[in-house]
């Protein structure tokens, strides 16, 4: 029960400070590129390895909502798992804090096996700010689960660059 409040104190200090905030919305749209490893599960290989590239556009001020298009290339002894997705994002910014936590849930393709199939990605993860306009991806976690046999558990790190 003492958790409950907590997370309901939580939810109402962001929101009020999210929404009763008098300071404009931000706009932002960022291009990231990084390097991926995957435990595959119903592939022939048990791992894979790659690049993440995807863009995203948001805005807010503490909280940012918009959207993610991501693709992740990865591959292993002639086992290739590529991915498109799109969906929504959120992101939060706390104040004096140079982190910004993010949470997605994205739909698209994914082929392997001269295949294609339906995609879905939950991700997570936490953008570290640098310099003004530079993040570093300090992690990213991506579940990506296909229509076939074949899902990943997808950890990456990269660099992010906002472009304004």
């Amino acid at each position: 029960m003492k958790h409950t409040r907590v997370l309901f104190v939580a939810f109402f200090v962001t929101f009020a400070i999210t929404f009763c905030s008098n300071r404009p919305s931000e706009a932002q749209t960022a291009i990231y590129a990084g390097f991926s490893g995957a435990s595959l599960n119903g592939g022939p290989t048990g791992s894979t390895y790659g690049a993440l590239v995807g863009l995203y556009a948001q805005s807010g001020h503490y909280a940012y909502f918009g959207g993610d298009f991501r693709g992740s290339l990865l591959s292993h002894n002639g086992f290739g798992y590529y991915t498109g997705a799109l969906g929504p994002r959120l992101a939060l910014k706390p104040p004096l804090l140079p982190i910004r936590p993010y949470i997605e849930g994205l739909v698209g393709v994914a082929s392997y096996n001269s295949g294609t199939h339906l995609n879905y990605h939950g991700v997570v993860g936490v953008d570290w700010t640098l310099l003004p306009h530079i993040d570093w991806r300090v992690i990213d976690y991506d579940y990506s689960g296909t229509s076939g046999p074949v899902s990943a558990n997808i950890f990456s790190t990269g660099l992010a660059i906002r472009l304004w």
